[in-house]
């Protein structure tokens, strides 16, 4: 489980926190969203797919950021603003 701490370091230097959908890893979803929360480090929703069964479709990946708790402007965040500006920001780099 990610500490205060880590979340903290994460959010000082851009990096994003996780939530979710692969089965039994999702548990832990909830903790990582309120630390999110606490220390203002961004999440991003993923898959974490090794199958492509393991893929979700975007009204899926927003009821799996909506039960870890997000509110409405978090699950945007998660789901749509936070993955375009990590390909933004990969793409910045090539």
């Amino acid at each position: 489980m990610i500490t205060a701490e880590e979340a903290r370091l994460a959010a000082e230097n851009g990096v994003y926190l996780e939530i979710t959908s692969r089965g039994g890893h999702s548990l832990g979803n909830g903790h990582v969203a309120r630390v999110a929360r606490e220390t203002g480090a961004p999440l991003v929703l993923n898959t974490d797919a090794h199958h492509p069964s393991d893929l979700i479709d975007q009204a899926f990946a927003q009821r799996v950021a909506a039960a870890a708790g997000l509110d409405d402007d978090e699950v945007n965040a998660a789901t749509v603003t936070h993955p375009l500006a990590l390909v933004e920001r990969a793409l910045a780099r090539m």
